[in-house]
Parts: C-alpha cells; sequence; structure tokens
C-alpha cells in the first residue's frame, strides 16, 4: 500500500533535469496551456479541396444514372488535378478529383456499351443486319 492511502494515483516522476515539468500521472489529464503544436501563428491547415473535384467525383457517381454524366466527371477531373498541380499546394483534393476520374470513366464506358448493346438488338430484332 501507499502511503497516501489504497485509492490515491502513484506520485508523479522526479525528471533528472532542474525546472523541468513532471510527468503527469492521468493520462486523460489535458496538457499545459500552449504546449499543443507550434509557437503562436505558426498553425498550418490543410488546403481548401477544388470545387471541380467534387464536382468531378459527383458527376462521376451521377454516371450510373446519367450517361453523359460519367465522361463530364472525367473531364471535370482531368482539369481539376491539372488546376491543383499548377497551384502549388494552395488547393487541395487531388485524390478526390482522381477517383472522380476513374468513376467516371467507369460509369461512362459501361453506359456507352449498355446504349451500343441496346442499339445493337434493335437493329437485329428489325431485322436490318440481313443482306440479300
Amino acid at each position: 500500500m501507499s502511503p497516501q492511502g489504497p485509492g490515491a494515483p502513484p506520485p508523479p516522476i522526479a525528471s533528472s533535469q532542474p525546472n523541468a515539468p513532471l510527468a503527469r500521472s492521468n493520462p486523460f489529464e489535458p496538457p499545459p496551456v500552449g504546449s499543443y503544436g507550434g509557437a503562436p501563428g505558426t498553425t498550418r491547415y490543410a488546403p481548401p479541396t477544388s470545387s471541380e473535384a467534387i464536382g468531378a467525383l459527383v458527376c462521376g457517381l451521377l454516371g450510373w444514372a446519367c450517361l453523359p454524366m460519367g465522361f463530364i466527371g472525367l473531364w471535370l477531373g482531368y482539369r481539376a488535378r491539372k488546376a491543383i498541380q499548377e497551384s502549388n499546394g494552395q488547393l487541395g483534393g487531388d485524390g478526390i478529383a482522381l477517383a472522380g476520374m476513374i468513376v467516371g470513366a467507369i460509369t461512362g464506358g459501361i453506359g456507352l456499351l449498355i446504349l451500343l448493346l441496346y442499339f445493337g438488338a434493335i437493329v437485329v430484332a428489325l431485322g436490318v443486319t440481313r443482306f440479300k
């Protein structure tokens, strides 16, 4: 048993350096004020996400419902990635733009394939493919 009683926390660990703060015994206790990050005014924030990148992803996902939206998502994703690379870190969202391009290409390609199969079935059903 500790000299303070059965439920008391253990004493803080002493540091070998003079004037060094003592280690906290409670892991849930917040650190002292001003100890988060660096000096005041040096906080770095993530750059804003490109709105074209978000539009590319949305259009790519909407490509499942409307054929041209997939290709618009592909185009917007290309424009967004180009703008993000030219912004020198002022714009973010390169991964979102790439995802929009990939999803747009997939949905546009599948939609175009379905459209071609549909019109091919109509041509076969009408008998236009027979040559005499």
